[in-house]
């Protein structure tokens, strides 16, 4: 027998929506067939599908295989009865540079990540952020939620990732995303020097799949899906220039794959025709502002971090 005390947390969920999350090897009509027979119950009663949740409730789960289930659940998944926290990940030997924290309140983390980590599971590498968050042990862990990123970062780029530390706060950034509510500029230093200095690449892209994550491709197609990025030119060295972007849509290596289009790749992406690489994977664009609204109160909120001095010795050619 399990038992779940809510929280906050879970409150305003309904039933069968939050034992979706709590038990993704169980199929649906089975979750509703142990509602009925009250072998799932909250605060000892058996309850429909369609109530919502408060914090405070219990529920009781006497399932044969309720263990299987919420062993793959994830970093949150409950405990037995008065069992102590999982403790955050130990580190792993061998890790590369971690990110630097430049907000965070109960809600919202906000991190500078290095170019090389990347910030989700899958890629193949020995860390990513999500690892770094449960090594940290930042944020809320329940049954059902963990922290994780709201929006993609590549491997390779460096800067700014938002992070929700809370459901709540997770909710909120991805809708603020899916609502273009958020504001992002990058820089990148660029084979050759665009003409004009300032103008915009507008050319719809479509997203060649690889094997992996690690190995899809944007490029540029007429069926492919809209998208825009308003560049200018800051500098000017030799063969090489320092732009100012301003992705005005959020496809898959949006910038990297139009300023390839335009014949100007970015420093060290050899997936996007630079002739060599920085070598770990890095090459020289970096997400160096955003802005967006604070999860818990709406109020809007500009974050700013300066590119690694990585950019000014490669300006120069170094």
């Amino acid at each position: 027998m399990h038992t779940i005390q809510l929280t906050e947390h879970e409150a305003g969920q309904r039933l069968d929506r939050y034992l979706r999350k709590l038990l993704p090897t169980v199929p649906l009509g089975a979750i509703f067939k142990h509602l009925r027979t009250g072998a799932i119950r909250v605060d000892g009663k058996k309850a429909k599908p369609d109530l919502r949740l408060l914090a405070g409730m219990s529920v009781v789960l006497r399932l044969p295989e309720v263990d299987l289930a919420l062993a793959g659940a994830g970093p949150g998944s409950a405990p037995e009865p008065g069992a102590s926290p999982r403790p955050p990940a130990p580190p792993r030997a061998g890790r590369g540079p971690e990110p630097r924290v430049v907000f965070e309140d109960a809600d919202l983390l906000v991190v500078d990540k290095p170019a090389g980590l990347a910030a989700q599971p899958g890629s193949g590498q020995q860390d990513d952020l999500v690892a770094w968050l449960q090594r940290t042990g930042r944020g809320v862990r329940t049954a059902t939620f963990q922290p994780a990123p709201a929006h993609r970062l590549d491997r390779g780029t460096s800067g700014l990732v938002a992070i929700g530390l809370s459901p709540l706060g997770l909710r909120a950034l991805t809708a603020a995303f899916r609502d273009d509510a958020v504001e992002k500029v990058y820089f990148a230093v660029v084979h050759g020097v665009p003409e004009p200095r300032r103008g915009s690449i507008d050319a719809p892209l479509l997203v060649q799949e690889g094997p992996d994550a690690s190995h899809q491709k944007a490029v540029v197609a007429d069926d492919g899906k809209p998208a825009r990025t308003d560049y200018e030119v800051l500098q000017v060295i030799g063969d090489r220039a320092l732009l100012r972007l301003v992705p005005l849509t959020g496809r898959l290596h949006q910038i990297r794959a139009h300023l390839a289009h335009v014949g100007h790749p970015i420093v060290g992406d050899r997936r996007y025709g630079a002739p060599s690489d920085l070598g770990r994977g890095v090459f020289l664009l970096h997400a160096a502002e955003l802005e967006l609204p604070l999860p818990k109160n709406g109020a809007r909120r500009r974050f700013l971090v300066p590119p690694p001095a990585l950019f000014g010795r490669h300006l120069r050619g170094g």
